[in-house]
């Protein structure tokens, strides 16, 4: 990933905004159904919001650095609505966990690419 104070800018606005709006597009997903196809359709819904959303940040900051993290972002937090029912009255609180859950996602993407490129230079 890249090392840039603007890329790493950019792929945190990503993900934080992209997760945040993931989230509250699954919200609309109805609540009357079981909890877990609630969450299976919440988390499909969430991730096709992101493509939708995502390509402003492709072109600015890369394919590969945002479709990662974003896409895992965006399925960790589009199942908040179904695992916590209160999130869904409370915007606001949703779209923060929701940024969270990106944030979350693009330090274990950074982590995991960091420990693959060490491996990979130390000859293991």
């Amino acid at each position: 990933m890249e090392k840039r104070v603007y890329f790493i800018a950019g792929d945190w606005l990503a993900c934080a905004v992209l997760s945040a709006w993931a989230a509250w597009v699954a919200r609309l997903v109805p609540a009357t159904w079981p909890m877990g196809v609630e969450m299976v359709v919440g988390m499909g819904v969430g991730m096709l919001a992101a493509m939708v959303a995502m390509p402003p940040f492709l072109v600015l900051f890369g394919a590969l650095e945002v479709m990662v993290p974003v896409m895992l972002g965006s399925m960790i937090s589009s199942m908040l609505p179904s695992m916590l029912p209160g999130l869904r009255a409370e915007t606001g609180a949703l779209l923060v966990w929701g940024a969270g859950c990106g944030l979350l996602s693009w330090g274990g993407t950074w982590l995991a690419d960091g420990w693959l490129r060490r491996r990979k230079t130390d000859g293991q």
